[in-house]
């Protein structure tokens, strides 16, 4: 029978050390060393890791607000880098720089989260195994005879609230770093992994000893809840980071969903059991529950404040689904809400994440490609021609530096990655003025089909008819078949507008903007997966050059958007 409430319930436990009996001079001081002392472990192991992420968080908060007040001087800046602007191209590269892994058909990360992850990891490792003795050599010299096992576990509870601070939609990491909160989640899941590989560490040596040693495994099952807590906790937490992984979560999105709150639930009660009050391992789930507690309520209380909203529906061509919803709302361009459509039954307990295509002034519309899932279920009801009830989460993400900042602009989307593009070419268009420094702006869109125009076909008008002579050039790619022009509005469109057939040159695009005559350039784009490799490292080449003094111009910034969010394959802020 297992005895749950044996003891009274205490939220610390003490650090009253009893007498040790039987063991040496050298073994008592031994156990009473830093790194080495149980009753001290929560100190040397878990506050040594808080102590680590809190520092990687306030390096790149103070970065954060260089790079603010950078991009506010940007327009009274010399023409050429000086070496602080060379230095910040340098850091530039990093989280512009990507791989593919083709052999596993990967995109990795950007080279800069890759190196912090790494960081990570090598951290925890060396916090790990960096203390000898990993098995004490007499059994009374610690409370948890196998040490290794004590240390990887205030490694793991310390990881547990830096991991969920990464996922909320409403991120204090974010606003402290400038990232948005669909980036972060590269942090999310890898922290994740790291959590479960020092879990795997706490976990094992503790089972190799009480079997092969004290052989008491059996006995302590069915007497303690200790034991059966911990593996119900690693059987949650190994679902978790398994199902996170990339080509499993896409491939099985709609189960990912559902089962994740579940799991991550069973997860926190089990751990939160397993650990019981031992010394402060209870502050951390205090953490836990004040970092999500506070995006919950801050999201529930937008969604409040937002109120409720009609929404309507059209279908377009090539499986898109044109959505309407009359707010008078205010958003940035590139920014995104998450959607509650409430006439889908028990879908509409979900919420889902949708690039906002208009400007505040047009009210809130968002396009999406039908897939599988939810995207399906809207195509399906659009074609009853009734509207739907939604409420509205938001807004989120959007450009960290205001694009109108820089002399040029490039923007570049592939698809319905348009839909992310679109508004911050009006809102730069009507912003453009002598006392603007943006005095340029290159579009680049590939679409499969020459339909795929008509998706957009009325606010390109309006942008080419609003622009200024001589500031706007676009050029679409028809990359499904050889293409003719298609049939121009106006004159003007026609001076300002080329229709290519086949793939652009991405590479040999990005860096021709970067080697004109401009000072700074702005970069955003939002397409597949190769898209955004050619642009990242295109550019990621391009800081180089500035970096090492041969460029003309003096500042790059691009931001690429996560094309997967606005294709409705949903980077949702609180998976892994």
């Amino acid at each position: 029978m297992v005895v749950w409430l044996d003891q009274p319930v205490l939220w610390h436990s003490s650090r009253v050390r009893s007498p040790p009996t039987g063991l040496t001079e050298y073994q008592v001081a031994l156990i009473q060393t830093r790194w080495r002392n149980w009753y001290t472990a929560d100190w040397d192991y878990a506050l040594s890791t808080v102590y680590f992420f809190c520092a990687g968080i306030a390096l790149f908060a103070l970065s954060n607000l260089i790079s603010l007040y950078r991009s506010r001087r940007n327009a009274k800046a010399a023409r050429s880098p000086s070496l602080f602007g060379r230095g910040a191209a340098a850091v530039r590269f990093f989280t512009a720089r990507q791989f593919y892994v083709r052999r596993f058909g990967w995109y990795t990360p950007p080279l800069g989260p890759l190196v912090l992850v790494l960081g990570i990891f090598v951290f925890a490792m060396a916090l790990s195994f960096g203390t000898h003795p990993y098995y004490w050599p007499a059994s009374g010299m610690g409370n948890s005879p196998p040490f290794l096992f004590v240390r990887t576990g205030w490694i793991s509870l310390a990881i547990l609230p830096f991991m969920m601070a990464f996922a909320p939609k409403f991120n204090l990491v974010g606003i402290l770093t400038g990232v948005s909160h669909e980036k972060l989640q590269v942090y999310h899941r890898w922290s994740a992994w790291v959590m479960y590989i020092t879990s795997l560490l706490h976990t094992f040596p503790f089972i190799v000893y009480h079997i092969h040693k004290k052989k008491d495994m059996q006995s302590e099952w069915r007497t303690t809840s200790f034991y059966w807590t911990g593996i119900v906790a690693l059987i949650a937490q190994t679902w978790l980071v398994v199902m996170s992984w990339g080509p499993i979560r896409s491939r099985y999105y709609e189960t990912f969903k559902k089962l994740h709150f579940i799991a991550a639930g069973l997860f926190v009660a089990a751990l939160f059991v397993h650990v019981g009050y031992t010394l402060t391992s209870w502050d951390y789930f205090l953490a836990l529950a004040v970092i999500y507690g506070l995006s919950l309520f801050v999201r529930l209380g937008r969604v409040a404040v937002n109120g409720v909203h009609i929404a309507t529906f059209e279908t377009l061509p090539e499986r898109m689904v044109k959505v309407s919803i009359p707010t008078k709302l205010t958003w940035h361009p590139g920014q995104h809400y998450f959607i509650r459509f409430l006439a889908l039954g028990v879908h509409g307990f979900t919420s889902h994440p949708f690039s906002v295509v208009s400007l505040p002034s047009e009210g809130l519309e968002v396009y999406l490609r039908v897939h599988d899932g939810i995207t399906a279920r809207l195509a399906t009801f659009a074609l009853t021609g009734k509207s739907s009830r939604v409420l509205l989460d938001g807004p989120y993400g959007g450009l960290a530096v205001p694009l109108s900042r820089y002399e040029k602009v490039l923007l570049i989307a592939g698809g319905s990655g348009f839909s992310f593009v679109l508004p911050v070419l009006q809102d730069l268009v009507r912003g453009m003025g002598d006392d603007t420094p943006c005095k340029h702006i290159e579009v680049v869109w590939a679409i499969t089909q020459p339909s795929s125009r008509t998706w957009f076909e009325d606010a390109l008008t309006s942008v080419l008819k609003t622009a200024p002579s001589g500031t706007v050039d676009i050029s679409i790619y028809v990359t499904g078949q050889l293409s003719r022009p298609g049939s121009p509005v106006g004159d003007k469109e026609s001076e300002v507008l080329t229709i290519h057939s086949g793939r652009p040159d991405l590479v040999t695009l990005v860096k021709a903007s970067c080697t004109a005559e401009s000072a700074s350039v702005g970069i955003a784009s939002c397409g597949p997966d190769s898209m955004t490799l050619d642009v990242r490292n295109a550019v990621a080449e391009c800081q180089m050059n500035i970096a090492r003094g041969k460029s003309v111009c003096k500042d790059i910034y691009l931001h690429s958007e996560a094309y997967r969010s606005v294709l409705f394959i949903i980077l949702s802020g609180a998976t892994c």
